[in-house]
């Protein structure tokens, strides 16, 4: 999902691509609950609410998780 840049106020020139939880555990190897888990611990991106039963998360947020863990291993 793509939403225009105009929509945000404080965002980058790029547009932001929300993703669901089966991109976010196909990225990350990590579970539902695991995910859910971390988000209320405050130490994994918070999820976007799209709808009453819907959330998304920013995919670039994932993949800087992601990145931090991979540099953080050295």
């Amino acid at each position: 999902m793509q939403l225009p840049m105009h929509s945000a106020p404080n965002i980058k020139a790029q547009p932001t691509e929300l993703i669901a939880l089966p991109e976010v555990m196909q990225i990350t190897g990590v579970k539902t609950t695991k995910i859910y888990d971390m988000v209320n611990k405050g130490i994994f991106p918070q999820k976007v609410r799209i709808g009453p039963r819907a959330v998304r998360w920013v995919k670039a947020e994932v993949l800087e998780w992601v990145a931090e863990h991979i540099a953080a291993r050295k």
